[in-house]
């Protein structure tokens, strides 16, 4: 629980400061004018746990609960065809790459045609459809049954209903297809590590399918401020990371934080933003990391996740073993 008598800037010291002095007690180094020193050069810090890109999950306690993991995502997930100057691409690495590389969040747009979902970013037709998406999914946490996905779903290029929707979603790939047992669709509250070991966790931007619901504030916090220029997206980002890690360990809120922009410019290129982000993300988690903190992010959600800063799923999902 935090104290909201402190102000913010003195909560988030505090916070780190008692981070900071654990690891020195640890390593038998004291505090002093906020700086570790010690009469010899410690040596490099080792992770409480070890956790590899396919399983990093799997060596965590099933009462964790998923709002108080540290989770690699992508933006766009699937949008890895870019159209016209390339302004559709978002990933570089196809959906079983993306999860092979530790990525548990996946943000989804399904364009309702003809009974089915294909998956579109805007007009941009990505050459994937829903089933291929959770068939990926299903062969993923087969082969890893201690982790669990995160998926986002919401309506992309369509002037469908949500009933339409809803009826496809529910009818065609719950039930007909046989995909009910693998997604998890519970929406009153965040689930635990063990509940949901092996399936997909549904957040549904759309009504009527169930999961935890993209709008409800008392259970997701959500920053996708996605036409800043990188500036200001990048200090919306690291709002949004200080408020997350303030919340901290035992909130019941699942936070998702979009890195991902398109400036505002009439003719974005996503990869460049990219490029000038991600490492901004990568450079802030692994000195946090290094000096021993284990703030509680939630999501970070990343265009070109493995390419764009290619360390940085690391850097993210290696913060859950910071001990």
């Amino acid at each position: 629980m935090r104290d909201d008598s402190v102000p913010l800037g003195q909560r988030r010291t505090t916070r780190r400061g008692v981070l900071r002095g654990a690891v020195g007690a640890a390593l038998g180094l004291t505090l002093a004018g906020g700086a570790l020193t010690s009469g010899a050069v410690a040596a490099p810090r080792k992770p409480a746990l070890a956790l590899g890109p396919k399983d990093w999950m799997a060596a965590l306690p099933d009462s964790r609960g998923i709002d108080d993991l540290v989770i690699p995502g992508t933006h766009n997930s699937c949008a890895t065809v870019g159209g016209p100057f390339d302004t559709a691409k978002c990933q570089e690495l196809s959906l079983p790459e993306l999860l092979d590389l530790g990525v548990r969040y996946l943000d989804i747009r399904c364009r309702p045609i003809d009974g089915a979902f294909t998956i579109h970013h805007g007009a941009v037709y990505q050459k994937k459809n829903f089933h291929d998406v959770l068939s990926d999914c299903r062969t993923f946490l087969t082969a890893n049954p201690g982790e669990t996905v995160l998926m986002s779903v919401k309506k992309e290029h369509s002037d469908a209903s949500d009933e339409e929707f809803a009826s496809i979603f529910n009818d065609l790939y719950m039930d007909q297809e046989g995909f009910d047992d693998l997604v998890y669709r519970e929406s009153d509250g965040i689930p635990t590590l063990g509940d949901v070991r092996g399936k997909v966790v549904l957040i549904a931007r759309q009504p009527d399918i169930g999961g935890l619901d993209w709008g409800d504030t008392g259970l997701l916090s959500v920053q996708d401020d996605y036409q800043l220029p990188v500036a200001e997206k990048w200090a919306r980002v690291q709002e949004h990371l200080d408020g997350a890690a303030e919340e901290g360990e035992g909130a019941s809120r699942l936070w998702l934080n979009y890195v991902s922009t398109t400036t505002g410019e009439p003719i974005p290129l996503p990869s460049r933003y990219a490029e000038e982000l991600n490492p901004m993300v990568e450079e802030r988690l692994r000195g946090e990391y290094d000096a021993g903190e284990h703030p509680l992010y939630g999501a970070v959600i990343l265009d070109f996740a493995g390419t764009a800063a290619p360390g940085l799923p690391e850097a993210i999902y290696q913060l859950n073993a910071a001990g």
